[in-house]
């Protein structure tokens, strides 16, 4: 998975979803994963941080999840993404 991977996501996160849109789709994604095992919900809300910043620390507080936690398995590539939250 690259970057470029992240570039379509964020611009419709950004630049065609309104307000009422971006909290509509963080409580839909909260709701559905809320009850993942641990180490998914850190592994796919790194994702969402990866597309933006803000959408996965939103997504990040809705689980309840530490931000810097998520911020720092973003930066990871895939194989040490799973290899820390295993």
């Amino acid at each position: 998975m690259t970057d470029d991977d992240f570039v379509q996501p964020a611009a419709l996160y950004r630049k065609v979803m309104s307000d009422t849109d971006r909290a509509h789709l963080i409580g839909n994604i909260v709701g559905h994963l809320k009850n993942a095992q641990p180490r998914i919900q850190k592994r796919q809300t790194a994702l969402f941080y990866k597309v933006d910043k803000e959408y996965g620390e939103r997504v990040a507080q809705g689980l309840g999840l530490a931000v810097d936690e998520i911020a720092k398995l973003a930066s990871m590539s895939q194989a040490e993404r799973v290899k820390a939250t295993s």
